[in-house]
């Protein structure tokens, strides 16, 4: 899930909306908390109140948010979203099931623009040891290929080498994390899509392989 601070701010004051408009306007301020969290740089500040994620003063991009709201006893008495690299969860309880489920379904409709298909700990780690294996393998192949003196597997080997290398410096857990809150998106068109960029640079990467192999195979 990608999506800029200004636009969580935006479901977020909906869900809010809704919320009072099921649980009615507060009169106790100690009848009910809310809570924002941010994970920034490996630590964790949190806001004990409700604050836009805009106006909050944190780096280019965070990558762990949580927000908390607790209202005993109401047709709304739960709402958490708690979003990070290793799990997305949205949670709303409460007394009154048609208001829980008009809740859920808003946030869902107001989220899903911005989930991404491809994002995560687990896909990148799953990806990137299924790809570091056929790399490594490739280098070796065409490491004995260039050694039994086919000038052709120099394709296969500079391809895997490339592939590898962009495996290992890339910073894949920053372009495909399982959530990234910007305060803004860049204006630049090499840096906005770099994530697309670098993924399409191992997918050419590893489709030079076979063509380099068949190639040698015609050589010979």
């Amino acid at each position: 899930m990608r999506l800029a601070a200004t636009d969580l701010d935006t479901v977020l004051e909906k869900t809010r909306l809704v919320i009072v408009e099921a649980n009615g306007r507060v009169v106790d301020q100690h009848s009910f908390w809310e809570s924002v969290r941010l994970g920034i740089r490996g630590h964790e500040i949190e806001i004990p109140h409700f604050s836009m994620a805009s106006s909050v003063a944190f780096p280019k991009e965070v990558f762990k948010f949580s927000y908390a709201y607790n209202q005993p006893d109401k047709p709304i008495s739960s709402v958490t979203l708690d979003f990070g690299d290793y799990s997305r969860r949205v949670s709303v309880s409460g007394e009154d099931v048609t208001q829980v489920e008009r809740v859920s379904k808003l946030m869902e409709k107001d989220l899903l623009p911005y989930s991404a298909t491809i994002g995560g700990a687990k896909f990148r780690r799953v990806i990137g040891v299924c790809l570091s294996v056929v790399f490594l393998t490739s280098i070796i192949g065409g490491g004995y290929c260039w050694k039994t003196r086919h000038h052709t597997a120099l394709g296969m080997l500079i391809c895997s080498v490339l592939g590898l290398l962009l495996l290992l410096f890339v910073p894949w857990d920053r372009y495909f994390a399982g959530f990234a809150l910007y305060q803004s998106y860049s204006p630049f068109f090499l840096i906005r899509h770099a994530p697309e960029i670098s993924f399409l640079a191992v997918v050419l990467a590893l489709a030079g392989i076979p063509v380099s192999y068949f190639l040698l195979r015609n050589e010979r």
